[in-house]
């Protein structure tokens, strides 16, 4: 398995990266001279690259056409950098955005990390793993990244306080199974470790012929990810990217599972639980379910009347933890930095580390976080009439 270079020069590559950032509407780190500050990524069309950023801002900047700015992006979990030139800016869609070129090169800022490659988590199997420490406790984990000399992995347990359990330059014993028949077993010792991240380096002691294997099979797995994204990527841009995906599978429609007022709008892939949290809350609310996949929400609510604003009756939004592409954190952001959603959002999901979602989760401009696993009714109702009774005045 090559390791992976800290430059990345392929033109269609570099604008995969791009278009998928757009699918998934992530923001992008822009910097420009003693400004810096974080833009929703709208679309890219070979020529251009657009955020979404004010016209007033842009002048309060002082950008010019031709002036140099730094751009930091993440895709999937890797850090790149890269510069661009502003090339203007244009209404998109009844929005002000700030065009860029589309950049040469990106420049990986985190090739300290054991992260050649990190698998598209959309549909990709998680793989558990185990390992110790040198008191011999054994540590739950799961894979986060593929390295040629080692590995990444976060804790299952998320209340565990990765300090307490490691040591920089540890030892560590590391399980890991890959396939039916293929295992990674091999010492390693502790390189770094973050909240909740660990990185494990192979050590000179592991069996060279396993490491073999391991490699060759993560290359594999590179191979058949770099194919998907050839297959995936447009040359013509990321619209006719979205127009494509929109071909290939009808877009999801809304469905009223408790038909009354106030209307409860939950995002979310998963049926089951929107059938059980519209038994829970159907003495009070009324629950509407939209699995959605990409593109704008509010465009998907026609059934429910669009209104003067677009959002028909619904009065509340729930992002469900259980999304197909987007991160709640970023469709969150989406609906209110896009979409200028005007009902309150909460985000849902597990009770682990409570306080920390519920941070990100107003960071991210939601009003609340509510806890929906393990599943207490009269909580989850709480939540949800005392949200509303604080944006509606009641």
């Amino acid at each position: 398995m090559a390791k992976s270079s800290a430059l990345l020069e392929d033109g269609p590559a570099i604008r995969g990266i791009l278009q998928r950032l757009c699918l998934a509407g992530a923001r992008l780190e822009v910097a420009y001279k003693s400004q810096r500050a974080g833009f929703p990524i709208l679309t890219e069309d070979g020529e251009h690259l657009a955020f979404r950023m004010a016209f007033e801002e842009i002048g309060a900047w002082g950008l010019r056409p031709g002036e140099y700015l730094a751009i930091k992006l993440k895709d999937r979990g890797l850090d790149y950098e890269c510069v661009v030139s502003h090339a203007g800016q244009e209404v998109q869609d009844r929005v002000e955005a700030c065009l860029v070129t589309i950049p040469r090169v990106l420049r990986r800022s985190d090739m300290h990390r054991l992260a050649d490659f990190i698998p598209d988590r959309e549909g990709a199997q998680a793989h558990a793993a185990t390992f110790t420490n040198t008191r011999n406790a054994l540590i739950d984990g799961t894979v986060q990244s593929f390295g040629e000399e080692g590995l990444e992995l976060v804790l299952r347990n998320t209340k565990q306080d990765i300090r307490e359990l490691l040591r920089m330059g540890e030892e560590s014993l590391l399980d890991v199974p890959l396939e039916d028949n293929l295992r990674l077993r091999a010492p390693t010792t502790v390189a770094y470790f973050g909240e909740n991240l660990v990185g494990l380096r192979f050590s000179k002691q592991a069996d060279t012929k396993m490491l073999d294997r391991y490699r060759s099979w993560v290359q594999d797995q590179q191979v058949r990810q770099a194919q998907q994204d050839r297959e995936a990527f447009s040359p013509q841009g990321f619209q006719e990217a979205t127009a494509r995906l929109n071909r290939a599978a009808a877009m999801p429609m809304v469905k009223v599972l408790v038909d009354r007022d106030p209307l409860v709008l939950l995002l979310t892939e998963k049926e089951d639980f929107a059938h059980r949290l519209g038994e829970a809350l159907s003495r009070k609310f009324g629950l509407a379910m939209l699995d959605h996949i990409k593109g704008p929400v509010k465009a998907q609510l026609r059934d429910l009347g669009v209104g003067e604003e677009g959002w028909g009756r619904v009065r509340l939004v729930v992002i469900h933890n259980q999304l197909r592409l987007a991160s709640p954190l970023e469709l969150c952001r989406q609906l209110l930095d896009q979409e200028g959603c005007p009902v309150p959002v909460v985000l849902a999901g597990t009770e682990e580390d409570e306080a920390k979602k519920r941070h990100h989760a107003l960071t991210a401009g939601a009003v609340d976080y509510v806890a929906v696993e393990p599943f207490r009714i009269l909580a989850i109702l709480r939540k949800l009439d005392e949200t509303l009774r604080l944006f509606e005045g009641t």
